[in-house]
């Protein structure tokens, strides 16, 4: 009833300057409820009628029509103001983030130790944001928290120069529960292995001055201990080691010796700041000179397991006098012998086509032959000294250097054969399967360019300089088998073990094609091709024999036979050509479509040949299956090399990443599994374990195909991994 008259008396008093009347009706009803409110509230006026009649005087403004409306306005702003504080107080927006990575080098790439961070706009519900997270290609990694970041660290290093996507997917909450409907992307590539992108002396820099300081300048800054750990210079001298950011100093202690080459080698276990691996860095330079100057030395200084059938020489950059060298060189221990001067073996220019011998040119090699094969096992000490002259009559500077033989092999059975220039130049060596034992088998003052080894692991061929030569392992019964001004090449054993099958040219380097000779009596060859013997200069190929190409060079064996010897797949030297060789005689060969650059193998299980071909120019490569009576087919995926354990097959694939790498996988038409996968490097030339459950293979620097990153074996399901020398290539596991 009060509300009903305060409402009726608001209404009247609209009206009240328009009729004097309606002033009295609205008075006489503000008395009556007045008197109705002190009637039902007695228990306040009671309270109230203790006080002052003048303070219930004062009260009476709250009975005004003004008071009612201020009150209904009051009312309004208090609805007002409860409708926008709902809409500013409840939120109703779902969060927002950014991805990106924690660690980056100077180009933007991102360093292999990174975080990724997602930054949130708000606290978010943190199982919902670390499930909508994933990485693509997988990488383990765990979670942490920071304010409104989520951290996201990768368990394992990151590999270099690869390229990961992230990607976080929708509903990711806020703490309200407003969930994120869209998706996040960031796309990101770790950085390349760090490298040289300077070196003072130059490489191959000639008549530097003795006390020149070798600046090496990174592309990065490195750890300065594991660089200073992963040096070597050969042949060693005391140097004072300085930083300056990423620039490494070298300063002599004292003069570095006249016309010397040094060789400079940065390895394992050098790495940049980030812990990348520096791939195998190698320069060289050669000091200037007094008169001649020494350009190399056989055996290398150093070297152990050199064969004991080595001669020792010298090598100079002018023409020696002849009358000087007698009693040049003095072996510690005693070894007795004869010197003289020769000419090394040169096989990049036929004899025929030669246009005279230039000025200053002779015979530059000081050669001491021993009168009996050396002691194994012995430590050798050398000096030439300094009356040696050239044709000038210049003074050589006097020389001293140690090497150690090795024990001559019996037989390479279940052994391990390989090319190393760890001698002084390319030749064969032998090494137990766990890499113990590595001993030197061929003993050349040139380049091995290809070798094979019989069946029966006790005879060797090899070819060097244009000379192909056949020897027990032993070293033993040493014959050569190329007939007078010809130049021969690619050695292959027949499988009986009674012939050898070489790639010939005439003197003037004419293409004779491919003979087999008898290794019984070397009588009686017999032409099996008319034409694709390799091309010369065999010489030209220095180090480990590695071209800086896939495959095998052309010089090598690139030859399988059939199981009975009466079929020989070919892959020609000139011009890499695969063709089927009838032995017997009776059919032509038969040039076939497809071209490679290896060794193909022969799997009895399928009887047929596998290889790997092209047959569009290098545009696309496969290993292909060929039968002995010409059809081939496409398989699968290959690169180059390959090799078969009866049952299956290990293949050079071109991965992912670029490079070339190990895969193995099990006849017929399986699909390849990746062995190794390593960016720092490239593989080559596989080769089965007798029991065909492990495979041994070379690697090289994946930027710099012409250094030899060693020899390693791994289990054919990809375990076991293991460096068995740190040297060398194309190796050949014997049965």
């Amino acid at each position: 009833m009060l509300l009903d008259l305060v409402w009726l008396g608001s209404e009247e008093l609209d009206h009240e300057e328009d009729d004097e009347g309606e002033k009295q009706r609205l008075q006489q009803l503000e008395e009556a409820a007045e008197r109705s409110t002190v009637h039902k509230l007695a228990s306040i006026g009671a309270v109230l009628s203790s006080c002052p009649v003048e303070f219930r005087r004062r009260l009476g403004w709250l009975k005004s029509g003004r008071f009612l409306r201020l009150l209904s306005v009051l009312a309004g702003l208090a609805v007002l103001a409860a409708i926008l504080y709902n809409a500013a107080a409840v939120d109703r927006i779902p969060p927002t983030y950014s991805i990106r990575v924690s660690s980056t080098s100077t180009g933007g790439q991102a360093l292999t130790l990174t975080a990724i961070d997602v930054d949130f706009s708000k606290n978010v519900k943190r199982d919902t944001a670390e499930r909508a997270f994933s990485i693509s290609p997988y990488v383990p990694y765990s979670f942490h928290w920071q304010g409104l970041k989520l951290i996201v660290t990768p368990s394992d290093k990151l590999p270099p120069a690869k390229t990961f996507h992230v990607h976080m997917a929708a509903g990711v909450e806020d703490l309200a529960g407003n969930a994120q409907g869209g998706t996040g992307d960031f796309t990101f590539t770790t950085v390349d292995p760090p490298s040289v992108t300077a070196v003072s002396p130059a490489l191959k820099l000639q008549s530097v001055p003795v006390d020149s300081p070798i600046q090496i300048t990174f592309d990065r800054l490195m750890d300065t201990q594991k660089v200073a750990a992963g040096l070597k210079v050969e042949p060693s001298f005391a140097y004072k080691v300085s930083w300056n950011g990423a620039i490494l100093m070298l300063t002599p202690s004292s003069p570095l010796q006249f016309g010397t080459e040094y060789k400079l080698t940065i390895g394992d276990p050098a790495v940049d700041t980030d812990g990348t691996r520096l791939p195998d860095y190698v320069t060289s330079f050669t000091t200037v000179g007094i008169g001649l100057r020494v350009t190399g030395v056989m055996p290398a200084r150093n070297a152990a397991g050199v064969s004991v059938h080595r001669q020792i020489a010298v090598v100079f950059d002018g023409p020696l006098d002849p009358e000087s060298v007698s009693g040049a060189i003095k072996i510690t221990p005693p070894v007795s012998g004869s010197t003289k001067v020769i000419a090394l073996p040169d096989d990049r220019v036929a004899p025929a086509k030669a246009t005279g011998t230039p000025t200053g040119s002779g015979p530059n090699v000081l050669v001491f032959t021993p009168d009996k094969p050396l002691s194994a096992h012995t430590t050798y000490s050398v000096t030439m000294s300094s009356t040696v002259r050239g044709t000038d009559d210049q003074a050589a500077p006097q020389q001293t250097w140690t090497f150690e033989t090795g024990e001559p092999p019996v037989n390479a059975l279940n052994q391990i054969a390989f090319l190393s220039d760890r001698g002084g130049v390319a030749g064969v060596w032998l090494m137990n399967p766990e890499g113990s034992n590595q001993r030197e088998v061929t003993s050349e003052l040139v380049p091995v360019s290809g070798y094979d080894i019989s069946g029966d692991g006790t005879t060797i061929a090899y070819g060097a300089g244009g000379v192909v030569k056949v020897m027990s392992l032993s070293g033993d019964n040493l014959s050569t088998l190329t007939p007078g001004g010809d130049f021969d090449y690619a050695p292959t054993i027949t499988p009986d073990g009674t012939g050898v099958v070489v790639g010939r040219r005439d003197g003037s380097g004419a293409d004779l094609g491919y003979w087999r000779i008898p290794l019984i009596s070397g009588a009686d060859p017999m032409q099996v091709a008319t034409d694709g013997a390799p091309g010369l200069g065999s010489t030209t190929v220095t180090g480990d024999g590695l071209t800086g190409k896939p495959g095998q060079p052309a010089w090598a064996p690139r030859a399988a036979f059939s199981q009975d010897g009466s079929t020989m797949l070919l892959v020609r030297g000139s011009d890499s050509a695969a063709v089927l060789v009838d032995m017997t005689g009776a059919t032509a060969p038969k040039k076939l479509s497809i071209v490679g650059d290896s060794r193909p193998v022969w799997v009895p299980s399928d009887a047929a040949f596998y290889m790997a071909a092209t047959a569009d120019n290098g545009a696309s490569w496969t290993y292909r299956r060929v039968t002995t009576g010409g059809t081939v087919t496409s398989v699968g995926p290959a690169v180059s090399d390959i090799d078969t354990s009866g049952q299956a097959l290990a293949l050079v694939v071109h991965a992912s990443d670029g490079y070339s790498h190990l895969a193995y996988l099990v006849l017929p038409g399986a699909t390849p599994a990746l062995l190794t996968d390593d960016p720092l490097f490239s593989e080559m030339s596989p080769s089965f374990s007798p029991d065909g459950k492990t495979v041994v293979f070379a690697r090289v620097s994946s930027h710099s195909p012409t250094v030899s990153a060693g020899i390693w074996i791994i289990r054919r399901d990809g375990t076991g991994l293991a460096n068995l020398a740190t040297d060398g290539t194309y190796p050949c596991w014997l049965p």
